[in-house]
């Protein structure tokens, strides 16, 4: 009997043993109960008989490997030993193993006297020069370091004016809410001392419906099922950079949107908000100034002002040390006000020259869909042709619960 019939056998036995397991597993199962204590002594027989013949099997699978390997290397150097006794076999050693001849270590042994020669046929010598790191010589085996950070990888440390706002979730793709317009007035001045039995003042109320829709906006990418199998890297890169690209959209569009649908209806496009547009030449920290207190007279507190990135520059390097406000605190020993006093957003969504101050109790974003990735071969020819398309979007909605809320400053003369 051969060592793969022996195999055989027992691989036969071991599937009889595992039958007979799964016979006592499926009787307890069947019955939903534990193994009886007469089952459990049968189970541990069986186990220990399959060890048994699963060691065997491993040592005649090893015999047999160890055997095929010495049969082919005895071959192998049978037939060398016929070549070289034939005359026919030509020497392949490279000149430092024919360096390592037993002649060779008598020689050098000797003192090495006279010289040692070893026959090279068929090569030829030629001047070369040294091996160094140029292109043609060493360096043609030197490959760059790349590192695997992305340069633009850190674009969402910017301060955004969504990120100071409140957030609503919503489940709809549209949603009403009651907006207070009413005047000072007629609310929040009506209030008055009155003498006994004098008539009081009535207040009243202005509300009204508003309804705001949630704009998608989105973004994508093709990547080819190669890439995106071989570099894991660029598939988190590209999904980062679109959920900046849909940030950044979403702020802009939260700031200066048209309305006119898809697109957002922005909080400088809101009709009722409050505006600052000095009739003459106003230094900027002024106008800045006044708009504070314009909100503040209608009981809103501002509290982030949106400027372009130029203004914000101009405005930053200007001290007003006179009016007692200050771009920096410069005054020697003093905690002195600044002008802000307020949280800066700057974004390129807002034109030069225009300010925004915001008090974020008096909006919200409407959160429909957070950012979500989406990805598919099904787009076009992109099946037949190995192309994935990465999507993302994001549904959102801003809500002004009070357009007094929000003043528009324009800037006249310098900061």
């Amino acid at each position: 009997m051969s060592v793969i019939d022996i195999v055989r056998e027992n691989f036969k036995a071991r599937a009889e043993l595992q039958g007979e397991l799964r016979q006592i597993d499926e009787a307890a199962t069947n019955d939903k109960r534990d193994y009886t204590d007469d089952e459990k002594v049968v189970i541990d027989e069986k186990r220990a008989a399959l060890k048994a013949i699963d060691d065997r099997i491993t040592a005649n699978l090893e015999i047999e490997a160890r055997s095929e390997a010495i049969g082919n290397g005895l071959d192998a150097f049978l037939g060398a030993v016929a070549d070289r006794d034939s005359g026919e076999v030509e020497d392949t050693r490279s000149i430092g193993e024919r360096f390592t001849t037993e002649e060779f270590r008598k020689w050098a042994e000797g003192g090495a006297r006279g010289q040692f020669a070893v026959d090279l046929p068929g090569l030829d010598f030629r001047a070369v020069t040294n091996t160094t790191l140029g292109s043609t010589s060493g360096g043609a085996f030197v490959v760059p370091q790349r590192l695997s950070r992305i340069g633009r990888d850190f674009l969402d440390r910017r301060t955004y004016l969504l990120d100071l706002l409140p957030h609503i979730p919503i489940g709809v793709g549209s949603v009403e809410y009651v907006q207070d317009q009413s005047p000072q007035a007629d609310m929040s001045d009506k209030a008055a001392e009155v003498a006994e039995a004098g008539a009081k003042p009535q207040a009243g109320i202005t509300m009204t419906v508003v309804t705001e829709a949630a704009a998608t906006i989105a973004a994508w990418v093709n990547i080819t099922r190669q890439t995106a199998a071989d570099v894991p890297q660029i598939r988190g890169y590209l999904d980062g950079r679109l959920r900046y690209s849909l940030r950044r959209r979403a702020d802009a569009q939260a700031i200066n949107g048209d309305g006119v649908s898809p697109n957002l209806e922005g909080l400088l496009n809101r009709t009722g908000i409050l505006t600052h547009a000095p009739a003459g030449a106003e230094g900027w920290h002024v106008s800045i100034r006044k708009g504070i207190t314009t909100m503040e007279n209608n009981e809103v507190v501002p509290e982030i002002i949106v400027l372009n990135p130029t203004d914000a520059e101009t405005f930053d390097l200007t001290n007003e040390a006179v009016a007692g406000l200050h771009a920096v605190p410069n005054v020697a020993g003093e905690s002195a006000r600044t002008a802000w006093g307020l949280t800066q957003v700057r974004s390129t969504a807002i034109a030069a020259g225009t300010a925004m101050l915001v008090d974020p109790m008096a909006v919200a974003v409407f959160d429909r869909q957070a950012p979500t990735a989406y990805m598919t071969d099904s787009h076009a020819s992109n099946f037949t042709s190995n192309i994935l398309t990465l999507l993302l979007e994001a549904r959102v909605g801003l809500g002004l619960f009070d357009p007094k809320g929000v003043l528009e400053i324009t800037f006249n003369a310098g900061p």
